[in-house]
């Protein structure tokens, strides 16, 4: 197999994990143990949980003006469910 990096702009918001279970899966999550982390949506809005760790190694928060000259960047038939990049 060959390597591969990919970038991709997300929304999250720290949610612990029996939150997120309950909120968007419907999950009774009585006697259940949590951990904390991130309630992620992705541009297809396909909602996942990330525990805190993983998530703070892999992702950042994008600064102010960053996130319009990323979207400049990418060609419009990539942006496919990025409803900042709709003009």
């Amino acid at each position: 197999m060959k390597p591969f990096i990919g970038a991709k702009i997300i929304q999250a918001e720290p949610m612990d994990e029996c939150t997120f279970l309950n909120i968007h899966k419907k999950q009774d999550v009585t006697n259940r143990e949590t951990r904390p982390g991130y309630h992620v949506v992705y541009p297809d809005n396909y909602h996942s949980w990330s525990p805190k760790e993983v998530f703070e190694t892999a992702y950042r928060e994008v600064l102010d003006g960053e996130i319009d000259m990323i979207i400049d960047t990418i060609p419009k038939d990539q942006a496919v469910g990025d409803p900042s990049y709709e003009n």
